[in-house]
């Protein structure tokens, strides 16, 4: 479905070098992306998903500065060293200054007080976002923030990432393919919210817009319930302490169930309590299922059982087929 918000560059175009070129300058791709109009982006963390950012916006050609901001100097001179920004800084003033486009690439429930150190130097008319996994409470929490600034907040929520943690793993294509969710308000202005999805969409993105709350509502039951499972599973199997030996004997099935669950404790941490109910709600349903299955085992019904395998395996065969398959939800 189109959003039918304004376009944000023209549809007429010249030909200079074989590439198609707006009257204003501004460039496609050659696969047909368009580029971004941030002459400025601030990435503020430097961890898998600003480091993939920093990468990805290099690998696509953009011409304006990446600036970054890290806690640690190590990481802002691996940073600089591996090219993902043009210059760094462990001030987060530092690194907003001049930005168009500010990036929250932290751990969720430190954005509030990364955006209360720096709001005061971001420039009129700069637009402010985030990759953070839900979205309700902490986006209210960072327009509190900001007040009556004449910054605008947009929440987006790439759904990439990995298990795996830290700069090192950052990569240039985490972000191509992904499907890309901004939960702007009604109040968001038309001409920041399509500047925002031309962004992802530069990156290789496929974007969409739906309100917060429901945004974490779907997550939980997509995203949250699985990494809550995948732990337990974990430290269920594990609990005996017997690792030698269950390693030993553990075969593919455990490795693609628990994998994520290597996730970073404080990144799941602050995902869980800030879509607390919606994440209650989803493990009511998955208690439920878990008793079906002791029912099914405790009163001999194998042909149950298998019906139930069988349903199982046709549902998951349904949503996979689906995945990255444009729906009913807005399209930007």
């Amino acid at each position: 479905m189109s959003s039918g918000l304004p376009r944000l560059w023209g549809d007429r175009f010249k030909t200079e070098n074989g590439r198609r070129k707006t009257e204003n300058g501004r460039r496609k791709t050659e696969d047909g992306r368009r580029k971004n109009s941030m002459r400025t982006v601030a990435i503020m963390g430097l961890g898998l998903m600003g480091g993939s950012l920093g990468l990805a916006l290099k690998a696509q050609g953009f011409s304006g500065t990446i600036a970054g901001y890290a806690r640690r100097l190590e990481t802002c001179e691996e940073a600089l060293r591996q090219k993902m920004v043009d210059r760094v800084s462990n001030d987060p003033s530092e690194a907003v200054e001049g930005a168009d486009l500010v990036v929250l690439c932290v751990p969720i429930l430190s954005m509030p007080d990364l955006v209360r150190g720096f709001r005061d130097r971001l420039k009129s008319s700069c637009l402010l976002t985030d990759v953070g996994s839900t979205k309700a409470e902490v986006d209210e929490a960072i327009r509190q923030e900001l007040g009556s600034r004449a910054v605008f907040f947009i929440g987006s929520h790439p759904i990439a990432g990995s298990e795996q943690q830290g700069l090192g793993a950052a990569r240039r294509d985490l972000y191509e393919k992904a499907a890309c969710i901004l939960t702007p308000r009604e109040d968001s202005p038309a001409e920041k919210v399509e500047a925002l999805a031309s962004f992802w969409k530069s990156l290789g993105a496929v974007v969409y817009r739906m309100p917060a709350v429901e945004h974490d509502r779907i997550m939980a039951r997509t995203s949250h319930l699985p990494h809550v499972i995948a732990a337990s599973l974990a430290a269920v199997v594990g609990r005996d302490g017997d690792w030698e030996q269950l390693g030993r004997f553990c075969g593919p099935g455990f490795r693609d169930t628990t994998r994520i669950a290597e996730g970073s404790s404080e990144v799941w941490r602050d995902i869980i309590k800030t879509n607390k109910s919606c994440v209650l709600m989803e493990l009511d349903a998955y208690k439920n299922k878990l008793e079906s299955w002791s029912e099914l085992i405790k009163k001999d019904d194998f042909q149950g059982l298998q019906s139930f395998l069988e349903q199982s395996r046709s549902t998951r065969r349904a949503i996979m087929a689906r995945r990255g398959v444009e729906g009913n939800q807005e399209l930007l």
